[in-house]
């Protein structure tokens, strides 16, 4: 039972991808899972949407390149180990995995050309950092 993913590709330059997530947001698609391969020049923007049609035409209008395609989504036990057995159990059946990505969590990790800069931000946006010691309770 697969899924729709989006893959919208975007030029790596700063905003883009603010601009992609205020379009969604402006029409109340929600995002529930993303993630981010970039190059030098463009980025691919994957995203699980809870309105793909929506959230399609919406991006197409705002002039987006967007792709749609099907991704599996499995619940993993978030135990030590967890998705070691799942990778495994797909690699002994010959299955390569070609990428793969959280969702419907709201701790999102940022790679910033500047992280002091953009935690500070983060920060004054209101919205908490997690720490390592953190991390670990979770």
């Amino acid at each position: 039972m697969p899924v729709t993913q989006l893959s919208v590709f975007l030029d790596n330059t700063a905003g883009r991808l603010a601009e992609v997530t205020r379009i969604l947001g402006d029409r109340g698609i929600n995002i529930r899972g993303f993630s981010i391969a970039d190059t030098a020049d463009f980025g691919i923007l994957r995203l699980i949407v809870n309105d793909e049609m929506k959230a399609v035409d919406a991006l197409r209008t705002a002039h987006f390149t967007v792709h749609e395609g099907p991704v599996a989504l499995a619940r993993v036990p978030d135990v030590p180990g967890g998705l070691a057995r799942a990778l495994a159990g797909l690699a002994d059946r010959g299955i390569n995995v070609e990428y793969a990505y959280a969702i419907v969590q709201s701790i999102i990790a940022f790679g910033m050309e500047d992280l002091a800069a953009g935690e500070a931000i983060l920060c004054a946006e209101g919205i908490p950092l997690i720490s390592a010691d953190e991390l670990k309770e979770l």
